[in-house]
């Protein structure tokens, strides 16, 4: 399996801690910020996994995009108008390609 391939799977994967999290009644703020920390640890792993030139093209794309070289935060998520269901779903939503 290749990197993206394995960070696509470790990204969907996410799902099931969502789920664990709902049936022992999490509410959705906790479920959004408890999946969005795994999301961005994920992040941060392949990206430091990723060789160069790619990783800093990634890293470029990504501050261009949301200000932060991880991804989106959570405030920004929110300043952006996203619910915390929304960002639970797109937690668990491998983004594009850079």
């Amino acid at each position: 399996m290749s990197m993206r391939a394995e960070y696509e799977a470790q990204v969907r994967a996410l799902a099931s801690l969502v789920d664990h999290m709902r049936k022992n009644g999490a509410g959705a703020e906790t479920i959004a910020r408890a999946v969005h920390a795994e999301r961005r640890a994920l992040s941060t792993h392949f990206k430091s996994l990723t060789p160069e030139p790619t990783r800093a093209r990634i890293h470029a794309r990504t501050v261009s995009v949301y200000g932060d070289p991880l991804g989106p935060t959570i405030e920004y998520l929110r300043a952006q108008g996203r619910t915390w269901d929304e960002i639970i779903e797109s937690a668990t939503r491998p983004g594009p390609l850079p």
